[in-house]
């Protein structure tokens, strides 16, 4: 392609420009809902995935969350220091921690949910029932393309 063919090209038409720019506005938008709530993006993940699938080690959370383990581990150590989550060694085999989530975690985790469902109302306001409906069809079939995808280079 040409420089003036590349010139031509308006990203803002482009779908994978597009869900890469509103990754980054919806990341932004997220630290802003999260930030008075002395929250990290590894640490609503780590909480999320607690909530909704119940116990499991540090490294299956920081798979699931898509950060390092270096990263799912500060999290975690900060999320216990503030009685958020309890660790404790799995009874088969005593080298794996577990990590669960607490009352208190769990009454954080309904608060920062309602705040976001406030972030995703200001997101969708200009959109009919369904509209979202057919969104939310859309992303799910690319992010199930992309995750087949990243799971197959894993070798999972």
């Amino acid at each position: 392609m040409a420089a003036a063919d590349v010139d031509e090209v308006d990203p803002l038409t482009r779908p994978y420009y597009l869900i890469y720019q509103l990754s980054y506005l919806i990341g932004h938008d997220l630290d802003r809902v999260l930030r008075p709530m002395g929250l990290t993006r590894a640490q609503l993940g780590a909480l999320s995935h607690l909530a909704r699938e119940g116990d499991m080690s540090a490294a299956d959370l920081a798979r699931k969350s898509h950060v390092t383990a270096q990263s799912m581990g500060a999290a975690l150590t900060q999320l216990a220091e503030a009685e958020l989550v309890a660790r404790q060694a799995r009874k088969e085999n005593a080298r794996v921690i577990d990590t669960s989530i607490t009352d208190k975690g769990r009454r954080l985790y309904t608060r920062v949910r309602e705040r976001l469902r406030d972030a995703e109302a200001r997101l969708l306001v200009d959109l009919d029932e369904h509209d979202v409906e057919r969104l939310v069809a859309l992303l799910r079939h690319v992010y199930g393309t992309l995750h087949a995808d990243e799971t197959a280079d894993l070798g999972r």
